[in-house]
């Protein structure tokens, strides 16, 4: 039996005030050694902190002056007690600019000097390139592996390159060969037996040993004095984006766009937020067929999300004539059609109230037989009444928009000074921000952005129609 952990942390460095670091606090778990969550509490709460108990020592242990730093990717399976007592201090992830500047001050001068090319030149541009072709990676492993590859690779044909520059005494030779002899396995016996009796571990080493002799065995270890290959200074290694196919391979297949041209009516582009802190972008494709009025919706939705999915059809039914939908107000909609949703990349699980609007934007363009243009993207949750609600990790969002080469961006118009004050002003140039506060506002964007198939190269003036003749309510 041993103290707790806090308690040896306190041990080893040797001070009441330290800072504590605990990693990954939401992958914590019951188990049959009790509940670790019941001693994090215990722990962070400033009540009863001061005389922390721990069952080894029996001895209250004042831990009010340490400092608690608690890492997680996830909020939602964190205890709602234990998260009561943390202050929430989230960390975007990195734009591609410091993405690069993290490859080239560091990672980088750590791959050369790892192979050998210290000298080699790496092009910003090349740099820039090698982190758009890594797409969502968001933590630097993956990075560091690329930049090694990046460098470790032009090794053989620099190697190839120089050989024939180098003189023959300028190649290194091995050494002499060393031969070594083991020593025999020291045993027991030239420890003072502190019984008559031989024990375990003398009769198993006693065996050995005979049995060594017995063969005449003698290990003979061969080692060779190994000297870097000295590259002249005339000889450079350059990475450009030109040759970096060369060094690391084909770019990984990461397609953040599905729809580079005008969809067919029935899909609209939504805003996601990655769990592992960073964004993507999330297609809606809805389709309508023969039934009885039935939802069915797929693609690994969560209950958050597929009450958005429900919530935005309804809207859809109850101003079916407003939007020109149905021809009279009382005539039945969706009565012999069934409708199905479903969002791409089915193995991923997605979940929250974001896609409101990019749901209900995907059933507005089915029934009414428009286009979306791709380049639009929105976020924001809906309710019942058409109105847009503010949604989380709109940073993330943006910055996943940026890569895919989104040029406007739809969301609520309560985010604005979230987007003016986190978002980087190089993600922003390109973007353009509408913000809404109303169903009626996103639908008008469209109107002004969208095309339709109703006439051939008419401009979609259907919402403009509605606003001025049918709206309502």
């Amino acid at each position: 039996a041993l103290p707790g952990k806090i308690i040896q942390a306190l041990k080893r460095v040797g001070t009441e005030n330290p800072l504590v670091l605990i990693d990954e606090v939401d992958k914590i778990g019951r188990g049959i050694n009790g509940d670790p969550a019941s001693a994090l509490l215990e722990m962070l709460d400033p009540e009863q902190n001061n005389s922390f108990l721990d069952h080894y020592m029996d001895v209250p242990v004042d831990l009010s002056r340490v400092l608690f730093v608690c890492t997680a990717n996830n909020l939602d399976t964190i205890p709602a007690l234990l998260l009561d007592h943390m202050e929430v201090l989230e960390v975007s992830g990195y734009v591609t600019e410091e993405k690069a500047a993290i490859m080239s001050r560091y990672l980088g001068p750590q791959a050369k000097e790892a192979s050998g090319l210290g000298a080699a030149d790496i092009y910003r541009k090349a740099a820039l390139k090698l982190v758009e072709d890594l797409g969502e990676e968001t933590f630097p492993e993956p990075n560091e592996s690329s930049a090694t590859s990046a460098s470790a690779s032009d090794a053989p044909p620099t190697t190839s390159a120089v050989s024939p520059l180098l003189d023959e005494d300028s190649t290194p030779s091995p050494t002499s060969s060393i031969s070594l002899e083991q020593e025999p396995p020291k045993t027991v016996e030239s420890q003072e037996p502190f019984s008559n009796e031989p024990s375990l571990e003398h009769q198993a080493a006693q065996e050995s040993l005979d049995q060594h002799q017995h063969h005449g065995e003698r290990k003979v270890i061969t080692t060779h004095e190994r000297q870097p290959m000295a590259i002249p200074e005339s000889v450079h290694v350059r990475i450009t984006p030109e040759n970096l196919k060369d060094c690391v391979g084909p770019p990984v297949c990461q397609k953040d766009r599905m729809y580079a041209t005008p969809p067919p009516p029935g899909v609209s582009t939504g805003l996601g937020y990655v769990g592992n802190g960073s964004g993507a972008i999330m297609p809606v494709e809805a389709m309508s067929m023969p039934g009885k009025g039935g939802l069915q919706l797929t693609g690994k939705l969560g209950e958050v999300i597929r009450e958005s999915a429900q919530i935005g059809l309804s809207w859809v039914k109850a101003h079916a004539y407003e939007l020109g939908i149905t021809n009279n107000p009382e005539d039945q909609f969706l009565t012999d059609r069934d409708v199905h949703v479903h969002m791409p990349e089915g193995s991923i699980g997605k979940e929250g109230p974001s896609a409101g609007i990019a749901l209900l934007s995907a059933f507005v363009s089915l029934f009414m037989k428009t286009r979306i243009n791709p380049d639009i993207a929105m976020t924001g949750e809906i309710s019942l009444v058409g109105q847009v609600l503010p949604v989380g990790g709109l940073k993330e969002k943006i910055l996943a928009a940026h890569r895919a080469g989104i040029k406007m961006i739809i969301a609520l118009a309560a985010n604005r000074a979230d987007v003016e004050e986190n978002v980087p002003e190089s993600v922003k140039t390109g973007i353009r921000f509408v913000c809404v506060e109303n169903v009626r506002e996103v639908l008008e964007v469209f109107g002004e952005q969208g095309a339709t198939e109703r006439g051939e190269g008419q401009e979609a003036e259907w919402v403009r129609k509605i606003w001025a003749e049918q709206w309502s309510w």
